[in-house]
């Protein structure tokens, strides 16, 4: 893999995150009396990420957590709500560790199912501020769409093997039906959040309905506490009972939105750090168990080849790939036993070295059913030639 494809499928996967928290940042804004903030949120974020390249790059992935205060003094600066700041400077930098560790580690697929549930439940259960914001909740949500969808499109032209002019047909062409598809979503839209509050309205009337009649037997039924005979002083202080009993039940009535918010949130962060170093460790025991596995598969290999000569094929594409299998095998390099050579790539490391424009001539030529002209087979053969070159100097280095 490409440095520019690693970096722009690492970038999608982040900013496609980062709309779900915006659309979390932008309801905890509107309903604490603030502004929207989307172009502050929008800048906080891809700085973070530019910055966390240069840390990881110069640094230790763990120092990325050094921006965390920063962020937040600056997020509460330009006037955010006190939790949505700590969601912001926290979330982000949680999502980049995860990414920086492991660039497959994505879940975009649950970030447009939890954002679209989001939408619905703003439009179900209406505030005066959701009503006030309803456009911007929408557009967060659209622009997740395309840009999740787009930028599916784009990582993957991204050295694919094929030249510009396939790549832009391919993208005109997915981006077309695309923009149909979303045309005609949008119309349809208005109709399936009606059918929907439609049925869910049925739904509690048919609930109601059931349940009439347990409503209309516990109106008949009357409940006389009994009577105790009590003196003026008796009574004087069992009403100043009831007067502490009202006054400890309005006093936890009182208990701000605010503060119930931030339990749920560190009690949620909590949960999320157990389960994050439980992941890890779980990680580290699997990767443990492959390192093993590949020591014993090289062995295991070594050991075949001693037992076993094989002769060079006659058809001269095959003969110089098994000559370069060959090469790799004299220096502990060479492919498991039913491993793809794709598989063997990311194993060694080589996504740089052996890049898609390079397997792609190498897989296209390799195994080509037609016959190939001169110019195919020199042009093969170079490539296998900078390919052993490259690996050469690569595992010099390092």
């Amino acid at each position: 893999m490409s440095r520019i494809k690693y970096i722009s499928q690492f970038a999608h996967a982040y900013l496609t995150d980062m709309f779900l928290l915006l659309f979390i940042i932008l309801f905890l804004n509107v309903h604490n009396g603030k502004e929207a903030l989307i172009f502050p949120f929008t800048v906080i974020v891809i700085a973070m990420m530019i910055i966390s390249f240069f840390i990881v790059k110069y640094l230790r992935l763990g120092r990325i957590y050094f921006m965390l205060p920063v962020v937040l003094i600056i997020a509460l600066m330009l006037g955010f709500n006190w939790l949505g700041a700590v969601l912001v400077a926290y979330l982000p930098l949680l999502r980049l560790e995860y990414l920086h560790d492991d660039a497959d580690n994505v879940f975009s697929h649950i970030t447009l199912i939890v954002t679209f549930l989001l939408l619905i439940g703003t439009n179900l259960l209406t505030t005066e501020a959701t009503i006030n914001y309803s456009m911007h909740f929408h557009l967060i949500f659209l622009s997740l769409l395309v840009f999740f969808f787009v930028g599916r499109i784009i990582v993957y032209l991204i050295d694919n093997g094929y030249s510009k002019s396939k790549n832009l047909i391919m993208f005109f062409a997915a981006s077309g039906a695309f923009l149909l598809i979303g045309i005609f979503i949008g119309w349809i839209y208005h109709y399936i959040a009606f059918a929907a509050k439609y049925i869910i309205v049925m739904l509690l009337n048919g609930l109601i309905f059931l349940l009439r009649p347990l409503f209309n037997t516990l109106e008949n039924i009357k409940f006389e506490p009994p009577q105790l005979e009590m003196d003026e002083e008796n009574e004087a202080q069992e009403g100043e009972e009831l007067q502490q009993s009202f006054d400890q039940k309005s006093a936890l009535s009182q208990i701000p939105l605010d503060t119930i918010m931030a339990i749920l949130f560190i009690i949620a962060v909590i949960a999320g750090l157990y389960i994050y170093y439980r992941r890890r460790e779980r990680l580290s025991a699997v990767r443990k168990a492959e390192t093993a596995k590949s020591s014993a598969s090289i062995l295991r290999t070594k050991r075949e080849s001693a037992h076993e000569k094989l002769e060079a094929p006659d058809d001269r594409v095959r003969k110089v790939y098994f000559g370069f299998e060959k090469w790799l095998a004299a220096r502990n390099l060479g492919r498991y036993h039913n491993e793809t050579i794709t598989e063997w790539i990311r194993r060694l490391n080589l996504e740089e070295i052996i890049d898609q424009k390079r397997l792609g001539i190498y897989m296209e030529t390799r195994y080509r059913d037609t016959d190939f002209t001169n110019e195919d087979y020199q042009k093969y053969k170079e490539n296998i030639q900078l390919m052993k070159k490259d690996i050469s100097e690569h595992f010099k280095n390092h």
